[in-house]
């Protein structure tokens, strides 16, 4: 049950690009009210992560989760009755905040509940479902919810669709999640919570808006700010732990095997695979001119391989381990690699082939995920489950703002105009290029996870156990359901 919470926090991600013209026309919004209408909840929703993880780790994830999914449905509800831009920007952002409490918890369940290699790797196989499924959910289902106007609602239908999930989640999990927290109860670090709070706000709002607005002035002094908060957090965080108080952010974790290589390995998939959303949808609205509906569909391959092969992986990466990570990175790059001989085909046949293609790079992304999370939670003590859990979703939503960023940027500069209103002399043609280049480009980075994959998975052979077994939580029985 509680996988369900992660399909609806991921849905909500992605569904919102799609009803964004008629969110627009509807509440007379600026282009920028509407960007932060999609990014205010990613902002938050990284931002609040790690304070999440550890929240569950202290008073109990159970009890965090519930509270969670409450305050989640009940701000999709305050976002489909916003009567105005900015009163949905301000529900979207404490939507954010209520997925940063619920979702930290799914992976901290899992690594208490599931210790033994085999069974926590069929646990994230399905989780890896779960975000397949989330994503597919939230680019098609959006079209599809716009195109039904259920009741004459438009785009409002999209938030208020997580009322009944969230209620069914809540009467659900109340008999069949089992309490689990840290057996060392830990005290929450208050100084870190305003650090990350403060942080990643800091350098993904830039992120986020620079490459739009031509990177304004103000965007340097951030990043630089960013950086000196990150030294000012880690040193606060090791006088924590100097002194015998709880950070937020457990050195032990930082320290553990694997674990920050684990974390760049993380950046470096989901930033790629940000990208690849980003390049296609333009690609295909802006280079083909298909409409909104259609070019959701082209997704639909690749949100299908990726539930495969999350599935296959149940069985797979407790037997290869980190192995078939390697195998899903090499799919990935092979199947970037094929955009160039598709591209230039006539628009209903490329679409076609485009579709073929990205269920090749979905079936790897698919066989990536799964093992690569359960080599993370695998270096993670079950007392720190959340923190690891909250490190974890936080650097995947950084991931995915860099790469939005990095690849949009790169994207807009080999085009030589904004994608979103192109001038008149560019041809499709010229979008064609610039989505072949980005392509390989992106099929390099995922030889370059590939490669990161066996370095983590280096010495360690057949189990699907590639990190230390720690003894159980005693506090963390049962099944998640």
């Amino acid at each position: 049950m509680v996988l369900l919470a992660m399909f609806m926090s991921q849905i909500d991600m992605f569904i919102v690009n799609v009803a964004a013209p008629e969110i627009q026309t509807d509440l007379n919004a600026g282009f920028g009210q509407l960007q932060f209408v999609i990014d205010g909840y990613v902002i938050a929703y990284a931002a609040g992560m790690v304070t999440g993880g550890r929240l569950g780790d202290r008073t109990g994830r159970k009890k965090v989760f519930q509270y969670g999914v409450a305050a989640f449905t009940t701000t999709s509800l305050l976002c489909a009755l916003a009567p105005s831009a900015n009163t949905l920007i301000a529900a979207r952002v404490l939507q954010g905040l209520s997925a940063a409490l619920m979702t930290p918890q799914v992976l901290s369940l899992i690594r208490a509940v599931f210790v033994h290699g085999r069974d926590r790797a069929r646990a994230v196989g399905a989780y890896g479902a779960a975000i397949g499924a989330g994503v597919i959910a939230g680019l098609v289902g959006g079209g599809l919810l716009l195109d039904l106007d259920v009741a004459g609602l438009g785009w409002r239908m999209i938030f208020l669709i997580n009322v009944p999930i969230g209620i069914v989640i809540l009467c659900a999990a109340a008999p069949a999640v089992t309490e689990s927290r840290s057996s060392d109860n830990p005290r929450l670090d208050f100084v870190g919570v305003a650090f990350t709070a403060l942080l990643l706000p800091l350098v993904l709002i830039p992120l986020t808006i620079g490459p739009e607005k031509d990177w304004p002035w103000w965007t340097y002094p951030c990043f630089l700010l960013g950086a000196v908060m990150i030294v000012a957090f880690l040193r606060w965080e090791r006088h924590l732990e100097a002194r015998g108080s709880d950070p937020l952010l457990p050195g032990r974790l930082l320290r553990a095997q694997g674990f920050p290589l684990s974390m760049v390995t993380v950046l470096a998939f989901f930033a790629g695979n940000a990208g690849l959303f980003l390049v296609l949808t333009y690609h295909l609205q802006s280079g083909i001119r298909l409409s909104p509906m259609r070019a959701s569909l082209v997704f639909v391959p690749l949100g299908v391989g990726f539930i495969l092969a999350s599935a296959a992986c149940r069985r797979l990466a407790a037997r290869f381990g980190i192995r078939v990570s390697v195998v899903g990175g090499a799919i990935m790059a092979a199947g970037l690699c094929a955009v160039p001989a598709v591209t230039g085909a006539a628009t209903d046949v490329q679409a076609v082939l485009l579709a073929a293609v990205m269920g090749i790079s979905g079936f790897g992304q698919g066989l990536v995920v799964a093992p690569l999370i359960d080599t993370v939670l695998s270096r993670v003590r079950p007392d720190d489950a959340g923190a690891g859990s909250g490190v974890l979703n936080t650097v995947t939503q950084a991931g995915m703002g860099l790469g939005v960023a990095a690849v949009g940027a790169l994207y807009q500069a080999l085009l030589g105009a904004n994608p979103q209103t192109p001038d008149s002399h560019v041809t499709a043609s010229d979008f064609a290029d610039s989505f072949d280049v980005t392509s390989l480009v992106l099929a390099a980075l995922a030889l370059g996870v590939a490669l990161l994959c066996a370095w983590l998975g280096k010495g360690r052979r057949g189990s699907g156990n590639t990190g230390p077994v720690h003894e159980p939580d005693t506090h963390a029985t049962g099944a998640t359901g």
